[in-house]
C-alpha cells in the first residue's frame, strides 16, 4: 500500500511539473491583410504583429490573375515589424480606382512556414471629410499611420545567423572578374560564425584542408552550387588551370530582400591581409539589361587588405589599407565603368584596423556615400545617363531597378588589383589578363601568405557588426 501511494504522489507531481513546464503550442493562422493606396502613388499592406513572426512576403499582380507561390508584379518580403505591424510597402504601383488585387502572402513564424489561398482585393475610395477609405472583396480593416519615408525596412544585428534572409553564394567565380577563391557551402564551419554578435566571414587555404598538391591535381564538385555554368560547380585541375587556392564564402539577400532606393548603413571591419578584400556590394536581382557589369553593382565599401600597394612608377598612386573607395561599376567588358569616390587616410589609422559605418543613400537622382556620418563624396548620372548603345538616354539606368545585398571576402581576381604595382615593395605576381594569374598567385604564397597569419590570422576576418536598411 505504501508504494501505491508512492507512485500515485509521483505520478500527480510528474503531472503538475508537466503543465509548469510545457511548452505553449501557438498555432498561427494568417491574417486578413490591410491594404492602403498612397498618395500620388503607392501601394502600403501589412499584417499585425504576432510572437514568433520572422518574414513577412506579399506577391500580386494588378488586374491579371496569379497562381500560388507565383512571382508577383508587385512584390516583396519584410523581416521587421514596425509599430506592431509588418510592412510592405511599394512606392511605384499605381492603382486606380476599381484596380483588383490577386494577391497571395506568405509568413514564417517559429519556423514554420504560412501561405495563403490566391486573394482578390478591389480599390474602391469613398470620398469622405477628404480622406480615401478602402474597401475590400473580403473584410473591412482599420487604418494606421506610419511615415512613408524612413522607415527601417531591415535589421540584422548578428545575434544569430539568420538562415532565411542570407543564403550562400556557391561556386567558383568565372566572369566577371574570376576571383581566386572558391565560394563554398556550409561543410566548412569555420567559413562563417556568429561570434559576440558579429558575423564573421573568414578565408582559408585550400590546400590547409586538402592536402598538399590539391590545388595543382585535386578535382573539386560543389554540392548545391548555385550556378548555370558547369565550370563554376566542377572542375579538375590541369596544368596551369589550378583550382582555386582559397576557400571563402559569399552571402546574399537576393531570394529574400531587395530593394529599389533607400539608404543602407553596415558597420563593419574589413579584413587585413594582401590581396584580400571585402564584398559589399548591392547587385541587382535580374540582368535586365545584360549580365555581369551590365546590369549594374554598387559598392557600398572596400578596402585592399594590403599594408602598402602604390603604382610601381608613381607612389603617390596608393591602392593598400590607406584608401577606401565607394562607387559604381557599370558596362560590358572590356569596357566597364568603374566610377569612384574615395577617402585617403595617407598617414592615419589603415581603414583594415578598425570598425567603421559604411552608409549608401540610393535615391532616383544618384548615390551619396558617407564614413562614420561624414559624407565622402557623390555620383550623379550625366545627360546621357550611366549607359551607353541602346540605353544612352534612360538617365537612371541600370540603377532603377531592384537590388540585393552581397557580403562576403574576396581574394586576387583580375579587376580589383591594378597591374603595374608594388606590395610592400614587391611586384604584383600576376597580371590581370594573364592566362597564368591565377597560378601565378599561387606560386607566389611565400611573399604572401605571412601577412595572413599575423595575429593567429584573426584579422583576415570580415566582420560585420549590423547591417540596416531604411526606405528612402
Amino acid at each position: 500500500m505504501f508504494f501505491c501511494r508512492t507512485d500515485l504522489a509521483l505520478l500527480r507531481l510528474t503531472f503538475v511539473l508537466a503543465c509548469i513546464f510545457a511548452k505553449p503550442v501557438f498555432l498561427y493562422v494568417l491574417p486578413d491583410p490591410t491594404f492602403e493606396v498612397l498618395k500620388p502613388q503607392g501601394l502600403r499592406v501589412s499584417i499585425p504583429d504576432a510572437p514568433g513572426l520572422r518574414i513577412f512576403g506579399f506577391h500580386a499582380n494588378v488586374n491579371k490573375a496569379i497562381r500560388a507561390n507565383e512571382y508577383g508584379e508587385v512584390v516583396g518580403n519584410v523581416y521587421l515589424a514596425t509599430n506592431g505591424r509588418w510592412i510592405f510597402e511599394d512606392p511605384e504601383v499605381t492603382i486606380k480606382n476599381r484596380d483588383v488585387l490577386h494577391y497571395w502572402i506568405y509568413a514564417q513564424v517559429d519556423g514554420n512556414k504560412y501561405t495563403n489561398n490566391v486573394q482578390t482585393w478591389t480599390y474602391s475610395p469613398v470620398k469622405n471629410q477628404g480622406v480615401d477609405s478602402q474597401e475590400t472583396t473580403r473584410s473591412s480593416t482599420s487604418r494606421y499611420e506610419i511615415p512613408a519615408a524612413g522607415r527601417l525596412l531591415l535589421e540584422d544585428n548578428f545575434n544569430s545567423f539568420n538562415e532565411s534572409l542570407w543564403k550562400r553564394e556557391i561556386k567558383m567565380p568565372l566572369a566577371p572578374d574570376y576571383e581566386f577563391c572558391v565560394y563554398h557551402n556550409e561543410n566548412h564551419q569555420q567559413l562563417v560564425k556568429i561570434d559576440d554578435g558579429q558575423l564573421l566571414i573568414k578565408p582559408i587555404i585550400l590546400e590547409d584542408l586538402y592536402g598538399e598538391n590539391a590545388t595543382a591535381y585535386g578535382r573539386l564538385q560543389l554540392n548545391r552550387c548555385t550556378s548555370t555554368i558547369s565550370y563554376e560547380c566542377s572542375r579538375q585541375a590541369l596544368s596551369y588551370s589550378i583550382l582555386p587556392p582559397i576557400i571563402s564564402a559569399r552571402l546574399t539577400t537576393k531570394e529574400r530582400f531587395i530593394l529599389r532606393y533607400g539608404r543602407i548603413e553596415i558597420r563593419a571591419r574589413f579584413p587585413r591581409g594582401d590581396w584580400l578584400y571585402p564584398e559589399m556590394w548591392l547587385e541587382p536581382k535580374y540582368s535586365t539589361y545584360g549580365a555581369n557589369y551590365a546590369s549594374g553593382r554598387v559598392l557600398l565599401g572596400m578596402t585592399r587588405g594590403n599594408e602598402n600597394l602604390v603604382n610601381a612608377t608613381d607612389v603617390s598612386k596608393i591602392y593598400d589599407a590607406r584608401r577606401l573607395d565607394f562607387g559604381l561599376r557599370v558596362g560590358t567588358p572590356p569596357n566597364v565603368r568603374e566610377i569612384l569616390v574615395s577617402k585617403l587616410h595617407e598617414f592615419g589609422p589603415r581603414w583594415t584596423q578598425d570598425f567603421h559605418v559604411y552608409t549608401t543613400i540610393w535615391t532616383s537622382d544618384g548615390f551619396t556615400f558617407l564614413i562614420d556620418g561624414e559624407e565622402i563624396g557623390r555620383v550623379r548620372p550625366d545627360e546621357e545617363g550611366w549607359m551607353s548603345g541602346s540605353n544612352a538616354g534612360r538617365k537612371n539606368a541600370p540603377f532603377d531597378q531592384e537590388f540585393y545585398i552581397t557580403l562576403g571576402v574576396g581574394a586576387g581576381g583580375v579587376r580589383v588589383f591594378p597591374d603595374n604595382t608594388l606590395s610592400s615593395g614587391l611586384p604584383k605576381p600576376w597580371r590581370n589578363l594573364g592566362a597564368k594569374a591565377m597560378l601565378n598567385f599561387w606560386n607566389s604564397r611565400n611573399e604572401w601568405l605571412p601577412s595572413w597569419r599575423r595575429d593567429d590570422g584573426e584579422k583576415t576576418a570580415f566582420k560585420i557588426d549590423y547591417v540596416k536598411v531604411w526606405s528612402h
